[in-house]
């Protein structure tokens, strides 16, 4: 029978895989020098405000492959620092800070060899636009383009300007931002060139869909939140970016005046001639009516009976909110 001091080094890391860090130096470290030697070796998931009160896990470099920062740990992970054994650095999660803060994180970290970073929603303080600007700057320009994967921008990436950092994101595969412009969007793409997700939020001007020229032939899930008014050609346009797209989900608001996105036959004829290796499609229309508009045309149902609409169900889905407010 083997007994656990027989296993190899090997099994135990596949072991840890199935537990939390807790988990894993409240039941083993301390117990036998292979089992911490095993810990040290194993490249763990950290929450920086969870481990900041473990006394034992202060006594040797954690060897640390992704970690949680939140604006609260900055104090301890500059007393903390020498802890942790960043070599193995791969995935950074910044949640609940200020600008300032995120900068702090920024200059400690090895940048340049990780493979994910996610920059969640700011803590609320006033900075000028200036200053984003150069922090953004900064930050995007200390990025390995070669090694980075998946990146995760929030609302205030507005504010960078695009077009004077130089980098190329080479092996970017997924990008979330959460807010940018047209132009910052397209800029953005046309350096990521190997991009297969794409999900934005994207405000005006929209004329700017037409200064570029960019085929992402390795697009194939895109989610997009348009706001600003936008026109069939501007969409038509800015889908011609991804012809092999697979996944489409499409959200737009659509004033009174703009009823023509509504006909069924010129959404067709966008699919069968732009995306022809489309096969998931929802379209979210948010309708907005004035409040003293009461004969609107219920465009939900032409949709619903319209013959190559019916055939696509449930691949491809349409829905019409249609909202009330004062239209000005």
């Amino acid at each position: 029978m083997t007994c656990f001091d027989d296993l190899s080094t090997d099994l135990l890391l596949n072991i840890f895989t199935y537990l939390t860090y807790t988990e894993i130096f409240q039941t083993f470290f301390g117990l036998k020098k292979c089992l911490n030697d095993a810990i040290r070796d194993y490249p763990i998931h950290i929450d920086l405000s969870k481990i900041m009160n473990c006394l034992n896990a202060q006594q040797f470099p954690l060897k640390c492959r992704s970690i949680v920062l939140t604006g609260l740990n900055l104090p301890s992970f500059q007393m903390k620092y020498s802890y942790l054994n960043l070599t193995s650095l791969r995935v950074v999660t910044f949640k609940k800070m200020d600008l300032i803060t995120l900068h702090s994180f920024i200059e400690k970290l090895p940048m340049k060899q990780l493979e994910s970073i996610t920059v969640e929603y700011f803590t609320w303080h006033y900075y000028p636009i200036d200053a984003y600007k150069q922090i953004w700057s900064i930050i995007m320009n200390s990025i390995n383009g070669n090694c980075l994967r998946y990146l995760h921008l929030p609302y205030h990436i507005r504010y960078w300007n695009i077009e004077k950092n130089s980098y190329y994101f080479s092996n970017l595969k997924y990008a979330i931002l959460d807010y940018i412009s047209v132009s910052q969007m397209l800029t953005f793409m046309s350096y990521s060139p190997n991009l297969h997700r794409f999900k934005a939020f994207i405000d005006g001007p929209n004329k700017d869909i037409f200064r570029y020229i960019i085929i992402l032939s390795k697009l194939n899930h895109l989610t997009l939140n348009l706001q600003d008014e936008w026109t069939f050609e501007e969409i038509q346009q800015l889908l011609t970016i991804c012809p092999y797209l697979k996944h489409l989900i499409l959200k737009l608001k659509i004033q009174r005046e703009m009823k023509n996105m509504f006909e069924p036959i010129s959404w067709q004829t966008l699919i069968d001639n732009k995306l022809p290796y489309l096969t998931f499609l929802r379209l979210h229309f948010d309708y907005i009516i004035d409040y003293s508009d009461k004969n609107f045309y219920n465009f939900q149902e032409t949709f619903n009976h319209d013959e190559y609409w019916l055939q696509q169900q449930p691949h491809f889905q349409v829905t019409i909110n249609i909202i009330q407010q004062e239209v000005l």
